[in-house]
């Protein structure tokens, strides 16, 4: 059984189709990339997932259990199988480095104290920050920020991750650094993973498979491979970065 199934799925905003008949299904363990042009829906698509947004027609399984139409506590109940990351970390800033990791475990968890800065050292050591605890959001670098925000995720040992362009605004060595860490979280945690990506070699690395939104479809799965050697022009002018080619300019 897939650990997620979207079926026929269409969201509008005034009007506007945004997603127009998704139909994907992700594997247990495995890590979907879904690229795509901005403004194409990615985020909205990953917000569904997650029940943030409901949709105007479809259904989305999560291990078999249908959640459009969950009340609240029902979907708080799934969405204890996700972590997530956000495109800007979204670390409270008047917190430390500690009480953002700490944050879901005392909100959601009866642990003790000693329990939980236990959980938070280990989950900082799992992304290469030990000993930074006590320090605040603002003295870390952007890398940091983003590894503290997937500590958080991570937290509650979570069986689904969503990363929302987690290499955004980074250089090439953070990309990569993030991009290990993305690999590394899918070994030790056996996490399925869905991440909404613009980096095309970083997809090509951490995907098990890629899938490309465009014009609220998919129109295109498949391996780093197939994707590399897919004859279909929209996706050969994104993965290449051309201007020229079917998908038009603004």
């Amino acid at each position: 059984m897939a650990k997620i199934e979207v079926s026929d799925l269409y969201k509008s905003f005034n009007g506007q189709e945004v997603l127009r008949g998704i139909d994907l299904s992700v594997e247990e363990g495995e890590t979907l990339v879904v690229i795509g042009r901005s403004g194409e829906g990615k985020s909205v698509f990953l917000k569904h997932l997650i029940g943030l947004l409901k949709p105007d027609r479809g259904e989305i399984f999560i291990d078999g259990r249908e959640i459009t139409r969950m009340d609240e506590r029902e979907l708080n109940e799934v969405r204890r199988k996700f972590g997530m990351l956000f495109q800007q970390s979204a670390l409270f800033d008047s917190m430390t480095v500690g009480e953002n990791v700490a944050f879901p475990l005392q909100e959601h968890t009866k642990m003790s104290d000693r329990e939980i800065a236990e959980a938070v050292r280990q989950k900082l050591k799992l992304v290469g920050l030990e000993g930074v605890e006590e320090k605040m959001p603002d003295e870390l670098s952007g890398g940091m920020r983003k590894r503290v925000g997937l500590a958080r995720a991570i937290a509650l040992n979570p069986e689904i991750l969503l990363y929302d362009e987690p290499t955004t605004g980074l250089d090439p060595i953070l990309c990569d650094s993030i991009n290990r860490l993305i690999i590394d979280t899918r070994k030790h945690l056996h996490v399925t993973s869905v991440v909404i990506s613009h980096d095309i070699e970083g997809a090509y690395r951490i995907g098990t498979r890629i899938a490309m939104l465009h014009q609220g479809k998919l129109i295109e799965i498949g391996t780093p491979s197939q994707i590399q050697s897919s004859e279909n022009p929209i996706v050969q002018q994104f993965i290449q970065g051309k201007s020229e080619g079917p998908i038009t300019v603004n």
